[in-house]
C-alpha cells in the first residue's frame, strides 16, 4: 500500500497589510521544516507537491532539498479563495470557516464553496497520485483545503480536523482510498492554530 502524506505548511510570517495567500514562512516556519524531513523521511517519501502558495512553495523547497530530491507545484492544492476578505481576527477567522464547513454550497469565506474547493483539490490530489504509482509522496498545502478533503474520505468532521492541524502536521492517507491510516501526526512543539 502506498501512502499519501498530506502536509499542513509550516508557519507563516503573518504580515496584516498582505492577503495570506502571499504570505511567506516565518523563520519559526523554516526551522520546523527540518522535522517534516525527518517524518518524510522515516515514510520512505519520494516525491512532493505543493500549492502554488509561498509558504507552502517555501515549505516543500525546503523539505526536498534535505532530501535530496525536487518538488512539484501543483494548482489545484491552493487554501480556498479568500478574495476579499481582508485580514481579521482568529474569532472572525474561526467563525467564517465554521460556515464554510457548515455549509459546502454557500460562499462563506472569500469566493468559493467548500464544494468547488473539495473538487478542485481532488482532481489535483488525483493527478500528484497518478504520477507516481506506488510510491509514497507527499503533497504540501492547507489546513481548510485538506480538512476539506480527509473529511470526505473519512467518517471525520472537517471543522474538527481543522482545530486539530498543527503548524506544520501531517496526515498519512492510503494513496489509493485516501483513508486516513492513523491519527493526526502533530509538530512536537506546536499547538493547532485558530487560522
Amino acid at each position: 500500500m502506498s501512502e499519501l502524506l498530506l502536509i499542513k505548511h509550516a508557519p507563516p510570517q503573518i504580515t496584516p497589510e498582505v492577503i495570506s495567500h502571499r504570505w511567506v514562512l516565518s523563520a519559526e516556519g523554516r526551522a520546523r521544516c527540518g522535522w517534516l524531513v525527518e517524518v518524510c523521511r522515516a515514510r520512505g517519501v519520494t516525491r512532493l507537491f505543493a500549492s502554488p502558495e509561498p509558504k507552502t512553495l517555501e515549505t516543500a523547497a525546503l523539505v526536498a532539498m534535505a532530501l535530496g530530491g525536487s518538488f512539484r507545484p501543483l494548482d489545484g492544492l491552493q487554501e480556498n479563495d479568500r478574495t476579499g476578505l481582508g485580514f481579521v481576527s482568529p474569532d472572525v477567522l474561526e467563525a467564517r470557516i465554521t460556515a464554510f464547513f457548515e455549509d459546502p454550497d454557500a460562499v462563506a469565506i472569500g469566493a468559493e464553496t467548500a464544494r468547488a474547493v473539495l473538487a478542485r483539490f481532488q482532481a489535483a490530489i488525483d493527478v500528484a497520485v497518478a504520477s507516481a504509482p506506488g510510491e509514497a509522496i507527499a503533497v504540501v498545502t492547507h489546513g481548510t483545503a485538506m480538512s476539506t478533503f480527509i473529511a470526505a474520505h473519512n467518517a471525520i468532521d472537517p471543522l474538527s480536523l481543522w482545530r486539530d492541524l498543527t503548524l506544520p502536521g501531517v496526515a498519512v492517507l492510503d494513496a489509493a482510498t485516501y483513508r486516513l491510516l492513523e491519527p493526526l501526526i502533530p509538530h512536537p512543539d506546536a499547538q493547532a492554530p485558530k487560522s
